[in-house]
């Protein structure tokens, strides 16, 4: 609904505000040796990828191809909770190590490298405390790389700070809702992997429609 060179600030801007007020109630929770010796250094190479790749690379086949990869894995999970009861196991090295890095990249790219991280940490992470409070930390590290290449690049003006501010009040909604919302685990990998499939199935459709 926005071109890229608007929308891509304003979630940047939205995702640290998330990020400070989920960071400041899961600090205890981080698991920093693990945030910053794997998922940091490998989402920091896709994200510098993804920034240097903005001018170059074709953006709707990339929003194609992780559409359908969303799909595919969140399909795969939702009927490996439904068949087995449990979700599935920790990932080979090579498939973390290929998310993290891609995650970084569609994050550099679009600001919303959130899926293939995010199906990384449900495998990684069985606590859904630390999961959450391990994420909110890198999208803040990675948020705050970004926000500064956008202040220095003067993509930030007044414009984008009043569309900001119009959708704010969604937003800390939003986190009221989810705040007070508290499910199991099972539901919660359900509700993480249904909610993949959706934004998958969106990106697909938007993308596909415009070609």
């Amino acid at each position: 609904m926005l071109p890229l060179n608007i929308l891509l600030p304003m979630l940047v801007i939205l995702g640290l505000l998330q990020s400070i007020w989920l960071v400041s109630r899961w600090f205890r929770y981080v698991d920093w040796r693990k945030l910053f010796f794997f998922i940091l250094p490998l989402a920091a190479v896709g994200l510098l990828i993804g920034i240097i790749s903005r001018g170059i690379a074709n953006k709707d086949v990339l929003k194609i191809v992780l559409g359908v990869f969303i799909i595919v894995v969140s399909s795969a999970e939702l009927a490996l909770l439904y068949i087995r009861k449990t979700p599935g196991g920790r990932l080979h090295w090579y498939y973390r190590v290929s998310l993290l890095i891609g995650g970084g990249f569609f994050h550099g790219l679009f600001a919303t490298g959130g899926p293939p991280i995010v199906y990384y940490a449900n495998r990684e992470f069985r606590d859904q405390m630390y999961l959450r409070a391990t994420l909110s930390m890198l999208w803040l590290i990675l948020n705050i790389g970004l926000l500064i290449g956008f202040l220095l690049g003067r993509q930030i003006n007044i414009q984008i700070l009043e569309m900001t501010a119009w959708v704010l009040p969604g937003f800390i909604l939003g986190i009221i809702l989810g705040s007070l919302i508290r499910v199991k685990e099972f539901s919660f990998k359900v509700l993480a992997h249904s909610l993949l499939f959706c934004a998958g199935m969106f990106l697909l459709i938007q993308t596909l429609g415009k070609t």
